[in-house]
């Protein structure tokens, strides 16, 4: 017998071609099965409850764990709960997407030397970037400081953002054994992208990952995103140790753990210019 389907999720939908219409009621430019706009307001009624939050009001439990999450670079040693970690997934599974199409997958690592093969390979990839690109290391005007460097523009032109100065610094960090790329955690969850996704699925995967993290924060655990988990998707024999097959890819990754002190005071953020426009007017908000 199949599965029983669960009657509060809609069918996962994978298109393979963006091309497809829907039909359309009669004579009405309104979809057929969609309401037309201000039926649903109709429906609802007088009764519809609407929720009157006053201005300055404290900030609700949702809201607090979404303030108070950091990033968390060190771990205890102690596993985290099996049953927490599918609890995450689960908040995870629930995310939106677009048109539906949940492009994503899960891959939990909780064996410490898997995590540690992981670690090596990704501190490996780290190593030969850094000595491929950091011609600052070589004399001034040797050969290998002027082939570094054209190496370094080249590839500062086909993917800029990874030689921002922030990545490019985690490299050589990680290249000289400063940093690890895991962390030690002792839970490691990859989010696997399936690339035929609708729109931008990166996307998708962001705002999965994003679930992911804040529950796990509202379960008292620590998390950190760890995009050089990418490097695995070099590796053959990673790729099928941890079933990831076209046209899925690794897009990010998610330590889980529980902190080292207790990380939970507010940081400051800086302000941003808000174009907030309302009544035929424009007003700039910090």
């Amino acid at each position: 017998m199949g599965a029983t389907a669960d009657p509060h999720r809609p069918p996962a939908v994978l298109v393979e071609s963006p091309m497809f219409e829907r039909p359309m009621s009669h004579g009405s430019d309104t979809p057929a099965g969609v309401e037309a706009p201000g039926q649903i307001e109709k429906k609802a009624g007088r009764g519809a409850k609407i929720a009157r939050v006053p201005e300055g009001a404290d900030w609700n439990a949702v809201e607090e764990v979404m303030l108070r999450r950091r990033s968390i670079r060190q771990y205890k040693r102690e596993q985290v709960p099996a049953h927490l970690i599918r609890r995450m997934l689960e908040v995870g599974r629930y995310a939106p997407s677009q048109g539906n199409c949940q492009p994503w997958k899960f891959v939990v690592v909780r064996d410490a030397d898997m995590i540690q093969g992981m670690e090596d390979f990704c501190v490996e990839s780290c190593t030969k970037l850094s000595r491929g690109l950091d011609y600052a290391s070589y004399r001034r005007g040797s050969v290998k400081h002027l082939v570094t460097r054209a190496k370094a523009k080249l590839f500062n032109r086909l993917s800029p953002n990874m030689l921002h100065p922030v990545p490019v610094a985690a490299i050589t960090a990680i290249a000289q054994g400063r940093f690890a790329v895991f962390h030690r955690a002792p839970t490691v969850i990859l989010l696997l992208m399936d690339t035929r996704g609708i729109g931008t699925p990166e996307i998708d995967i962001g705002i999965c990952g994003t679930n992911i993290v804040l529950a796990a924060q509202s379960l008292g655990l620590g998390t950190c995103w760890i995009g050089f988990s990418k490097f695995l998707n070099k590796s053959r024999e990673w790729c099928a140790r941890l079933g990831v097959e076209k046209p899925y890819e690794i897009s990010e990754a998610i330590t889980v753990g529980y902190p080292v002190g207790d990380p939970q005071n507010l940081i400051a953020r800086d302000t941003h210019e808000i174009a907030w426009f309302e009544g035929g007017k424009r007003e700039i908000f910090y």
